[in-house]
């Protein structure tokens, strides 16, 4: 008869090597983005550099924002263990860029963290 202890070294053994990984939006060379030089970088030049937009919007004025995200988060045994102390392994990547009505490169917004 296994003992509760048993069962829950068990259980976590299981967990731990089971453990998932949730993955949103597609990668991209963030670091790119310091070469799109403003007013003449053209949209079609930044979507053949880093791929399709997760989001793409219009403006009211006709200006174009392009949202690109990468966001991964694995999972480890403490997400399941109560009394295991807490550790995050998630690392996102976030850039807006805007464009004119014509479609040439204005600015760029970035973010980036690990945790």
């Amino acid at each position: 008869m296994k003992t509760i202890l048993q069962t829950i070294l068990a259980m976590v053994a299981v967990l731990g090597v089971a453990g998932c990984a949730t993955t949103i939006g597609k990668d991209y060379d963030q670091g790119r983005v310091a070469q799109f030089v403003p007013h003449q970088t053209t949209l079609d030049q930044v979507l053949t550099a880093l791929g399709q937009p997760q989001e793409r919007e219009t403006e009211s004025d006709g200006n174009t924002r392009l949202h690109y995200q990468y966001i991964v988060s694995k999972g480890s045994v403490s997400d399941y263990v109560p009394f295991a102390p807490v550790k995050a392994n998630t690392s996102d990547k976030d850039t807006y860029l805007y464009f004119d009505r014509n479609g040439k490169y204005l600015r760029a917004e970035n973010t980036q963290s690990n945790q």
